[in-house]
């Protein structure tokens, strides 16, 4: 008798990658009109249930459409909102706030505008000021155009109360008429914020482009360019913790920027809430401020001294750092390395390069060379006095080959090396001892470059395919998607061991990487979601560049070999941090979780 397979358990399938049929057909058209090979080799991969890859294969194609970002306003972006909103989230407005429309005399058509799009998002209950320029329905501060902080802050809304949100909005930007059930939402959420902020993107030739996604309130990523004038909603309660004299001054952009800039250094007692949403609309690419008024304003307002540098490639951004000690610690250079003599000569040349004005030590930690041009080259370098030398014949476990070497060494602070790394110039490592020095920093990378310059390392992402991704990886720096994600400076959740610097008292605390646990793989974020659940920041340094080959000495995690080992790590990482379920505070839920190229959501 056949049995019945009434009661057979069902088959789970894995939720498919994509949002929406919509969405799936949308990437799918772009992606044939850009690149039509790549679509059908993505659309093969899928019909052999290679979903992810052939998915993020067709993404990465699509993202090259000229009308990709507007494509994904148009189609993905009014669910995500319903779906942060929560149940029942709609476009009926659910905050009435206060709206100042800052601009200069010939900017009434651009203010215009601007109220328009105010009025669309939050109603006719919603009171618009104006200063410096004349709007029909708007309440012009005074009748000479002018005005201070505090007129504009503290006037009363129309039931005759300070208003509960005052933003702040540039003559001539727009805000996204989803705006008010966005806010109110996250208002909900947040009770007890005092500044809210928000994605932005702009207008060009009429339609979205060049969008800004941002991570959560990150303190370092908001002095090298502010983040929070132009996509801002700030606390009628918080305003009343304003100095007099700070309030008592003609209002502008850059007076805004001020008064906000004191508001999170110290004025407030919670930080900055993110609302991961495109809101503002700017009419221009200039910020609220130049990037030169940006610069006084932190100089002036900031609670600790802060020193600039810029690279051009990177325009958008400053370079803050903080100032130079007044005594440079003692560093460690750490090394492992398995012949490949030519990875570990050119290693040695960059360091070479070092212009560091502190003591420097090189630890090698020779695991077991064989080959007789690497073992000549270690003895040289330990018989000349460059380098202390361990030896290690053991099976490769990076994680204890760096833990003995940090118990052999001496210096104040760490710096873990890749022997497949090379510098190019002799500044990187004061410049990322500066942060490391920090009492409420842990670990921190700088960009690392495949030989063909692309990046290979702009800081990691947890949940990127459920365990943990390389952002911008094969992004060529200098391009500015999403306001050059990969080029500014920012907080992460991890960097990579193949160049990271830390104070020996925080690597010690945390009992280092885990040789047990993690050999090989994910031992560095390992360590680094330690270091932030103790308390610390981990810091990704763009202005800090080196050449990476990328495990040329050891070969890929996926060869059939290694590949056994790996999914152990891969197993034991998820376990122990939830990594399926996380939610990456730097990185945007506006991005994939299934690809490393920052590509949106469909």
């Amino acid at each position: 008798m056949r049995a019945s397979k009434t009661n057979a358990a069902p088959v789970r399938r894995k939720p498919v990658p994509w949002r929406s049929a919509s969405g799936f057909l949308a990437i799918v058209g772009m992606a044939f009109a850009v690149a039509k090979r790549e679509a059908l080799a993505g659309l093969g991969n899928i019909a052999r249930g290679k979903r992810v890859r052939g998915w993020n294969m067709l993404c990465r194609a699509a993202s090259r459409h000229g009308d990709y970002y507007r494509r994904w306003a148009a189609s993905a972006e009014p669910d995500l909102i319903k779906a942060w909103c929560g149940v029942g989230g709609s476009s009926a407005p659910v905050l009435a706030p206060c709206c100042i429309i800052i601009g200069a005399p010939d900017d009434s058509a651009a203010a215009l505008r601007s109220a328009n799009s105010l009025r669309l998002a939050f109603g006719k209950n919603c009171v618009i000021l104006t200063c410096g320029v004349a709007v029909p329905g708007c309440v012009p501060i005074d009748d000479e155009g002018a005005g201070t902080l505090r007129q504009v802050f503290l006037t009363k809304d129309r039931a005759g109360s300070t208003p509960a949100w005052i933003i702040p909005v540039r003559a001539g930007d727009g805000i996204s008429p989803l705006a008010s059930a966005v806010i109110g939402a996250a208002v909900q959420k947040s009770a007890d914020a005092s500044v809210l902020f928000w994605d932005s993107d702009q207008i060009i030739a009429g339609g979205r482009s060049d969008p800004w996604i941002k991570g959560e309130w990150d303190v370092w990523h908001y002095l090298a360019r502010d983040s929070l004038s132009g996509a801002c909603a700030i606390s009628g309660k918080a305003v009343d913790m304003l100095p007099a004299e700070i309030l008592d001054v003609e209002i502008s952009l850059q007076s805004v920027a001020t008064a906000l800039m004191l508001l999170v250094a110290g004025g407030v007692p919670h930080d900055p809430v993110h609302i991961p949403m495109v809101l503002s609309h700017a009419a221009v690419a200039d910020g609220f401020v130049s990037q030169d008024q940006w610069r006084q304003i932190v100089g002036n307002c900031w609670s600790e001294p802060i020193e600039f540098s810029q690279d051009p490639a990177r325009s958008r951004f400053l370079d803050p750092q903080p100032p130079a000690p007044v005594s440079w610690p003692s560093v460690s250079i750490i090394v492992p390395t398995r012949d490949k003599a030519h990875l570990l000569r050119a290693c040695v040349a960059g360091l070479d390069l070092l212009d560091y004005p502190g003591r420097t030590e090189l630890v090698i930690v020779d695991n077991g060379s064989a080959e007789a041009d690497a073992l000549s080259l270690v003895e040289e370098l330990e018989q000349s006095g460059r380098a202390i030398v361990l030896r290690d014949d053991g099976p490769f476990n990076f994680s204890a080959l760096n833990n003995r070497a940090v118990a052999r060494s001496s210096g104040d602070v760490l710096c873990l090396l890749n022997n497949d790394v090379e510098a190019t110039d002799g500044q990187w490592l004061a410049s990322l001892v500066r942060f490391a020095l920090r009492s409420d920093i842990g670990a921190v990378g700088p960009t690392l470059t495949y030989p063909d310059g692309t990046i290979q390392h702009a800081g990691v992402a947890i949940g990127i395919g459920d365990a943990a991704g390389h952002v911008s990886r094969h992004a060529m720096p200098g391009m500015h998607e999403h306001l050059a994600w990969h080029g500014a400076l920012r907080s992460v959740s991890a960097v990579t061991a193949a160049c990271l610097v830390v104070r020996r008292e925080a690597y010690m605390n945390v009992g280092g990487l885990d040789a047990d646990a993690f050999a090989v793989a994910f031992n560095d974020v390992d360590f680094c979601l330690k270091l932030q659940a103790a308390g610390l920041r981990n810091l990704y340094v763009p202005s800090v560049s080196l050449i990476h080959h990328e495990s040329v000495s050891r070969g890929s995690d996926y060869a059939p070999a290694n590949l056994l080992r790996f999914n152990g790590e891969l197993s034991r990482f998820q376990a122990r941090w939830r990594s399926a379920e996380w939610r990456d505070p730097h990185y945007s839920p506006l991005f994939s979780r299934s690809s490393e190229q920052c590509l949106l959501t469909f």
